[in-house]
């Protein structure tokens, strides 16, 4: 690797929010393994594996990718604790005001979040639209999800929606699954227009448990948002 490839510097990987055991454990790799098809292993376990006469003396080959999978492993296993601390900071970073937010709210959204992300800067692309309204819609994606034929189903899920009193994931997928039933039409016509009026995106954390955690009155209030566009 180059000193002019921006990964040399360590800096890069803090930034991205790499975790260190992940970046150890892959550095701790190049030139040199343990010989078992192992490769997440932590140092304790690495310290009385390793011996010298056992590096290569090729030149080992730096692959960002694989650096990228390793810190998602890591990343899944984190404490709940460290990964809420971690994932609050990268927030933070982006510029998100989290003393917006209660701790309860903060916290359930980003349970939402574990384990789908690689790395913490992923963070606010994937769950950002939990910690603001002005959620983004490209025209692309309005000519995609937004069409005359999805109009008037995201209607009729917003109307279900209206009336839970209890907007929990439980309830939520029930009276989605019940209104898909109603149109004729299977769950996911109604998932993934749901989910784009809500959060801007057709990817992210499981529609039912993020749709709880924004609660009803927000939820209610980005679909009435979506459904006048273009109106």
């Amino acid at each position: 690797m180059s000193k002019r490839d921006q990964g040399a510097s360590v800096n890069y990987y803090i930034k991205r929010g790499f975790l260190p055991e992940a970046v150890r454990n892959y550095l701790c790799l190049l030139g040199w393994s343990p010989k078992d098809n192992r490769e997440k292993i932590p140092i304790e376990e690495i310290i009385p594996l390793f011996d010298l006469k056992k590096v290569v003396h090729g030149h080992a080959t730096f692959d960002p990718d694989k650096l990228h999978w390793l810190n998602s492993e890591y990343a899944r296993e984190l404490p709940d604790d460290r990964f809420q601390q971690l994932a609050r900071n990268a927030l933070r970073a982006t510029g998100v005001k989290l003393e917006n937010f209660s701790d309860d709210y903060i916290r359930a959204a980003l349970e939402t979040c574990k384990g789908k992300i690689n790395t913490f800067d992923e963070l606010a692309a994937y769950g950002g639209f939990y910690f603001t309204d002005d959620i983004v819609y490209s025209p692309e994606s309005v000519a995609k999800n937004l069409t005359a034929e999805n109009k008037p189903r995201l209607q009729a899920v917003c109307e279900a929606f209206a009336r839970i009193e209890n907007f929990s994931a439980s309830e939520i997928e029930t009276a989605m699954k019940a209104t898909a039933k109603e149109l004729g039409v299977k769950v996911g016509a109604i998932v993934h227009p749901t989910r784009f009026a809500v959060t801007g995106s057709n990817a992210g954390p499981s529609l039912y448990h993020l749709l709880e955690v924004l609660g009803k009155e927000k939820v209610l209030r980005r679909i009435d948002r979506a459904l006048a566009i273009g109106r």
